[in-house]
This record gives C-alpha cells, sequence and structure tokens, in this order.
C-alpha cells in the first residue's frame, strides 16, 4: 500500500479534462404555481418569496375564490403570508416580500459553492440569477419567469449542492462484477468533523485505502483510472488502510485533525477524493480504484 504513492508519482501525462459530472448531494426540491415573474430566496434553512409581475406564486384568482395553493419545499406545503394588497392576489406589488419559511431539510452551507439548477418541470424561463458568496451571505436567489403565458403553471426545480461534494472521472468494472464508486456524506464543516467519505461496488474483504490531493485528474492506472493529481501537493494518504466489508462497501470517518499537515484541510478549500483497492481476483494490475469526489469545506 505505501508504495502506491512512489507508483503514481511516476506517471507523466495529466488530463486537463475531468469530465467533471454532479453526484448524488444534497438539494432543495421546489414547487409552486407560478403566474407571472417571481423569486424564490434561499438563505441558511429558510426560504422567502418576492413578487413582481402578475398574481403572486399560489394566489391567482383567490380574490374570486380560488384555492390558495402552497409551495411545496421538500414535499413540506408551506402557505406564505402577504401583504395582500390591493386584494389576495398580491398582483403587480411591484418587489414585494412573502413572510419567511424556516427549516429546510438541507440549509445551504455558508461558504462559496457552484450550485446546480435542474428544472423537471416549467412552462416559461427558470434561471439562478444570485449565487452562494460571501458578499451576498452565501444565498440562492431563483427567479420564475411566467409571463408569457396566460393563467398559472407548476414549476417544479431541484437546487443541487455540487460544490458540496460532486462526483468526476470514471471507473471500471472490477472483480466484483461492479465499477466502484466514492461520494461523501456530513455537514463538510471542518469545526463539526461529521464527514465520512464511502465507496460502494468495491471486491469484498480486500484491503483498501482513501487518499486526496489538490486537482482533479484523469489518467489510466492499475485496472482504473487515478482521478487525483500526483503532482503537488501529491496523494495524500488518509491513514489506517481499510478492509472492504462483506457487501463490497467501504467507510472512513474523515479525522481533520489527523491529516498530513503538508495539506490541512481548511474552511474554504476544495480537495479531491478517491479510493484504492488490492483486487487480484480481477486479473491484471492486481488492484483498482474508484471514480474521484470533489468537496469544498465550510468553517
Amino acid at each position: 500500500m505505501q508504495a502506491l504513492a512512489l507508483c503514481l508519482l511516476s506517471l507523466a501525462t495529466v488530463s486537463s479534462n475531468p469530465n467533471a459530472v454532479a453526484g448524488g448531494t444534497p438539494n432543495v426540491h421546489m414547487r409552486a404555481r407560478i403566474d407571472g415573474r417571481s423569486r424564490l430566496i434561499l438563505d441558511d434553512d429558510t426560504a422567502t418569496w418576492q413578487h413582481f409581475d402578475w398574481a403572486a406564486p399560489g394566489r391567482l384568482d383567490c380574490n374570486t375564490g380560488a384555492t390558495i395553493e402552497p409551495t411545496y419545499l421538500d414535499d413540506t406545503p408551506w402557505f406564505p403570508v402577504w401583504a395582500d394588497a390591493p386584494d389576495c392576489e398580491n398582483r403587480w406589488c411591484g418587489g414585494c416580500f412573502s413572510d419567511t419559511f424556516v427549516g429546510l431539510a438541507n440549509p445551504l452551507p455558508n461558504f462559496d459553492f457552484a450550485p446546480g439548477l435542474v428544472v423537471l418541470d416549467a412552462r416559461g424561463p427558470v434561471g439562478l440569477v444570485e449565487s452562494p458568496s460571501a458578499a451576498n451571505g452565501w444565498r440562492a436567489v431563483i427567479e420564475f419567469d411566467d409571463d408569457g403565458w396566460g393563467g398559472a403553471y407548476w414549476y417544479d426545480v431541484e437546487l443541487v449542492f455540487a460544490g458540496a461534494g460532486t462526483s468526476y472521472c470514471t471507473s471500471t468494472p472490477n472483480s466484483s462484477g461492479n465499477a466502484a464508486h466514492i461520494s461523501i456524506a456530513g455537514s463538510l464543516s471542518v469545526g463539526a468533523s461529521d464527514t465520512t467519505l464511502s465507496a460502494s461496488g468495491c471486491p469484498p474483504l480486500r484491503p483498501a485505502l482513501f487518499f486526496y490531493g489538490g486537482a482533479p485528474t484523469q489518467i489510466p492506472f492499475a485496472d482504473g483510472y487515478l482521478c487525483v493529481t500526483p503532482f503537488a501537493p501529491g496523494l495524500l494518504r488518509l491513514a489506517p488502510t481499510d478492509v472492504i466489508a462483506p457487501d463490497g462497501t467501504l467507510a472512513h470517518a474523515l479525522d481533520f485533525a489527523s491529516l498530513p499537515s503538508s495539506a490541512p484541510i481548511t474552511a474554504g478549500s476544495t480537495w479531491y477524493f478517491q479510493a484504492w483497492f488490492r483486487d487480484t481476483a480481477a486479473g491484471g494490475s492486481g488492484s483498482n480504484l474508484t471514480d474521484g469526489v470533489q468537496a469544498t469545506f465550510g468553517p
């Protein structure tokens, strides 16, 4: 196992295209009946509507007896409270605000990250008009624009916290018949120290280790691909060596206090992780790897 870093450091070609793709990461699922143009402001575990044109979300024709429809946040119905001026539609209120929902299942991280917006159903434009940053207090603002159509329509979208844990690179089938996959879970908070790396689809009962580095790559290595660059600061092993469980899974709690002093993980830093494991049953080189996962850490 200790020879891993020396073998990898001998590789000379680094790919500049890691082919990053979104992985299974936390998100906020939103569904609302939109008439006109409105913005949903997400901040920490809260949500607030700001409305501009036509009737407010869920309020079309409520002034003539139509049912008020809720906004669904992670399947929780929320009935926003408005000023109701001049009536319950709040029509053309020019940027008025609803009350604030508190209790999102997945609060937005309090550090810079690159969210992804997945539109599941819409008939008009949906866009991210503010991304989280220190300048705006790490909030996200999504605009729904139904101005071009008559009546109202149910819009269904997800904000995916891509920067909080993003899968990239690729992995190849091993002797288990699967391609091994790495994931990261927890708050990604250095202070909370509740982050865990996991791998699945590995050959059971084989020795394995997790390692990390400062940049992505995709280099053929062993029976798979190296997804973490071996160049500065190098490949950093997360001790101790682990043994894959009978079901092909592997887990490792990330201990921030015991990391190499040359590459501490600090708030605001981004690192790249991968797992390497023995696989003599597959023939070939006798070892293989998972894909990679990128994570940006918070305080």
